[in-house]
């Protein structure tokens, strides 16, 4: 089963103390101290340190890697941009930083496939396989569809390359549910009252599992139904 990488609200951390696999955003540290006192003293925590592209944010690569170091982060979503063109520039920089401080095998490299066109997102592919990022992101931006299809294809031509879903839609749940397609996720979907409203009683290691067997109890009903 894919494993979900939760981006918990500053309250809820100490909830989720025992939670194996966070996701860090990097402009939160920054401007939130309850942040990085918990991921420091939880180096066991398995963590993905994220740009902060979505936040309208994005770090440098020299405040990024020191972060990654301070916060013994495991994985980093490599710096990137809406535009195709932009984020192979910032990945290869960004490797080629890392390289250049002795620190390439200290973490996992994520690369996120940008771009309007197929032609965009393949060249982001292309770059990526090599340059030899050890997973490649999909963000939520792409949309299911592309998402679906390039997860597919990863799959097909790359198979050794890991694939994580930034954000996830719920229309995707049979991609969690049936395993195999992509190795891991990331959302805050279970700590937004809005969403609803008990989801602020339950630990979401509760929320995941049960909101994946019943949709593939719905989904085979569905399928077998006579």
């Amino acid at each position: 089963m894919s494993r979900w990488f939760c981006i918990p609200p500053a309250s809820f951390l100490p909830l989720l103390a025992n939670w194996q696999t966070h996701m860090i955003i990097g402009p939160h540290v920054l401007h939130n101290l309850e942040y990085k006192h918990f991921y420091v003293d939880h180096p066991e925590i398995y963590t993905m340190l994220d740009n902060g592209l979505w936040e309208g944010e994005v770090l440098s690569d020299e405040v990024l890697l020191e972060m990654a170091i301070e916060l013994q982060a495991n994985e980093i979503i490599a710096p990137d941009d809406a535009s195709a063109d932009l984020t192979i520039q910032k990945t290869t920089q960004f490797m080629d930083y890392i390289k250049g401080n002795g620190l390439r095998n200290r973490f996992k490299i994520h690369g996120v496939i940008h771009g309007n066109t197929y032609g965009e997102h393949k060249a982001c592919y292309d770059a990526f396989v090599n340059l030899g990022v050890d997973v490649i992101a999909l963000p939520k931006m792409l949309g299911a569809q592309n998402r679906a299809f390039w997860m597919g294809e990863i799959k097909t031509q790359t198979p050794h390359i890991p694939v994580h879903f930034l954000g996830f839609y719920l229309n995707e749940l049979d991609y969690l549910a049936y395993g195999g397609f992509i190795r891991s996720f990331d959302t805050s979907m279970p700590f937004k009252p809005n969403y609803n409203a008990k989801f602020n009683l339950e630990l979401p290691n509760n929320w995941i599992n049960r909101t994946i067997i019943k949709h593939r109890l719905r989904s085979w009903k569905k399928r077998y139904r006579k």
